[in-house]
């Protein structure tokens, strides 16, 4: 793989979103179909994965403060623009989130957790006006529509597997290889990263100047005075992510630079390193060459979890980048790295995801702060040997434990894991 490649590879796992990506693809599946409609729909259904039902199900809506997967589908409808992608959400104004809920009051809005979906990723909108109709179907990734149809007659179709074919180009390639490619290369070619730091960490600056977001603040006010050691790294790394995850969860509209098909993800990956690379000073090339070295490794252990799994994928894919990435811009060489990544990947690998919602800035910051401490134990030479329990002889050996781990492993558990916050939505007089 040349670096041209590499960085095609980068860029096309990189997207801007709006909001949290579970109900924007909802939203990006209700426009799609209400655009082959023509005109605004009478009555929408929609039907989703359990895993897509678990994330979109709690999680806050970018300017509205508010959850609700009616809602989400409602103003796909009204905002119509799918030509947006997952940045849909990018515009939402309080008289759009008013018409929005009175087209839900209205009860003409449908939402269905499809527990024989075709795939772990899987949205399909259908509207109908009149005797008119029109369905989309998106699958495989929060954004690809794979079919359009309206009154029947396909508008658009495509291949959902060969998607996913194209979505795993790093099959052949070691991690050590791509590596050495990263640090052989020159920095500027990975200037980019560090602008879709800036971008997502100024969702953590917003949260931290809105009083209605405290957590954030409450980490921030316990930072140390002591800047530059360990425990002042790795709090300023905490404070932010936990500041950019609170905004996204709970609904600030700000728009994050998703990565692997997750803007958490996204916030982990490029907030972390960013805010390590900030605490330690250091220059622009090692922060850009650390944000490439960590997306790399975001990237390649999603290969293994896919987009969709039973874990956290922030705890167990883009930690271990920052992991990774830290110990670079500490000094360390990559067999660090690996022993870094090691020792995230056997500590809270186990960390499952029960739907995204305001407990996720909670993990991505608790597994933010556990990347860069271990990083700094690597470093010193304190990590988790290899085969030691789910940890391999090599990192890749690790990185397909835990895609074994995931499926089949963890299958019942993620069946458990959707019914349980199923009971809660009943429980509370929401969706089921």
């Amino acid at each position: 793989m040349n670096i041209a490649q590499f960085l095609s590879l980068l860029r096309s796992e990189m997207e801007a979103s709006t909001g949290c990506t579970d109900p924007g693809s909802i939203s990006l599946a209700v426009a799609t179909a209400t655009s082959a409609l023509g005109k605004p729909p009478e009555d929408i259904r929609v039907w989703l994965s359990p895993n897509v039902y678990k994330n979109a199900v709690s999680v806050g809506i970018p300017g509205t403060f508010r959850s609700g997967m009616e809602l989400a589908a409602a103003l796909g409808a009204l905002i119509n623009e799918p030509q947006k992608g997952l940045a849909i959400l990018s515009e939402v104004n309080d008289e759009l989130v008013s018409r929005a809920q009175r087209e839900v009051e209205k009860g003409h809005i449908h939402i269905e957790c499809l527990h024989d979906a075709p795939d772990p990723l899987y949205v399909k909108a259908a509207v109908r006006c009149a005797e008119d109709t029109a369905d989309a179907v998106i699958q495989y990734d929060y954004s690809q529509v794979v079919s359009v149809h309206r009154n029947g007659c396909p508008v658009f179709e495509r291949d959902a597997q060969t998607g996913a074919q194209e979505a795993d180009p790093l099959q052949n390639h070691r991690v050590r290889e791509l590596y050495d490619l990263i640090l052989a290369s020159n920095p500027e070619a990975f200037a980019f990263l560090i602008d879709y730091a800036r971008q997502n960490l100024r969702a953590a600056r917003l949260d931290l100047q809105d009083s209605r977001f405290p957590t954030g603040r409450a980490l921030r006010d316990r930072l140390p005075r002591h800047h530059g050691d360990m425990f002042d790294v790795v709090n300023r790394a905490q404070t932010a992510t936990m500041a950019a995850g609170e905004a996204r969860m709970r609904g600030l509209n700000v728009t994050i630079m998703a990565i692997a098909g997750s803007g958490n993800h996204g916030i982990t990956n490029f907030v972390g390193v960013l805010s390590v690379a900030e605490a330690l000073g250091c220059s622009r090339a090692d922060t850009a060459r650390a944000l490439a070295i960590s997306s790399m490794i975001t990237v390649y252990i999603k290969r293994y979890l896919k987009r969709m799994t039973a874990f956290c994928g922030c705890g167990v894919a883009a930690a271990t980048g920052v992991a990774a990435a830290t110990a670079y811009l500490l000094g360390g060489d990559f067999n660090v790295s690996v022993q870094a990544m090691q020792s995230v990947i056997g500590t809270i690998g186990g960390m499952f995801c029960d739907g995204a919602k305001e407990s996720c800035a909670y993990k991505i910051s608790t597994a933010t702060a556990t990347a860069v401490q271990f990083a700094y134990l690597a470093v010193q030479g304190c990590h988790i040997p290899a085969c030691c329990g789910i940890i391999g002889p090599t990192i890749e050996k690790t990185f397909e434990n835990m895609g074994r781990l995931n499926n089949p492993g963890m299958v019942e558990t993620d069946r458990v894991l959707v019914s349980i916050v199923q009971d809660n939505q009943s429980v509370q007089g929401g969706p089921t």
